[in-house]
């Protein structure tokens, strides 16, 4: 690269033969440097993570307030975004889909749910259970009988998302939610964490599983 002022030829800029030209703003000094063609910028690579990244911005674009939400303290959609993207795409371009177990809405060091299970009653409504008997008062991350349930459900349908906070404690064992009646025959995605009754400390997110309404 070389500078050079001509009062032959004033400002140059542009491609000359295998150099260019270009003028500096602030100085108005010109510089002139070999030409280098430019690499191709669609590598197999950056073809795949470009298409990765696109699916999963239409993917997620229902579920950017929930995120926001259940994870605000690492972050909110941003973080989610980025742990979806690392682990719970599959598949290869064009086609990708979701693994909903790896899905994460929530991380935090309190007992995580065990037992799980989700299954509909009646109409739209969806039973969920979980273990209620590992309580312990001696162990710092343990599960205390005063946490907040808080249920997540996604439809496959119509790419819609329910956040249900403190629907239940965690001694009840169980909880129902009513789904909307529209959602009638859909196929619905289910996920538990549970909240310490301060609001300071969350568990990691469980998949619950599948339920068709």
């Amino acid at each position: 690269m070389a500078e050079f002022n001509s009062s032959t030829f004033g400002t140059i800029s542009g491609r000359h033969g295998s150099a260019v030209a270009t003028t500096v703003k602030k100085s108005g000094k010109s510089i002139l440097k070999i030409f280098r063609q430019p690499t191709d910028a669609k590598t197999a690579k950056q073809v795949e993570h470009r298409s990765k990244f696109a699916f999963l911005v239409a993917f997620l674009t229902n579920m950017r307030e929930l995120m926001d939400e259940t994870l605000k303290a690492k972050g909110g959609y941003n973080y989610g975004f980025a742990m979806v993207m690392k682990n719970a795409i599959v598949g290869e371009t064009p086609n990708f889909s979701i693994d909903y177990s790896k899905l994460v809405f929530s991380q935090g060091s309190t007992t995580r749910g065990t037992g799980l299970m989700a299954v509909k009653t009646t109409g739209t409504t969806v039973k969920v259970s979980w273990n209620a008997s590992n309580f312990s008062d001696q162990t710092t991350g343990g599960a205390k009988p005063t946490e907040s349930v808080n249920l997540i459900f996604y439809n496959d349908t119509t790419k819609e998302c329910i956040l249900i906070q403190d629907i239940a404690k965690r001694l009840a064992g169980t909880a129902e939610l009513e789904c909307p009646d529209y959602w009638v025959s859909n196929m619905v995605q289910s996920w538990i964490y549970f909240t310490r009754a301060d609001g300071k400390l969350n568990s990691n997110s469980d998949y619950i599983g599948e339920v068709q309404l």
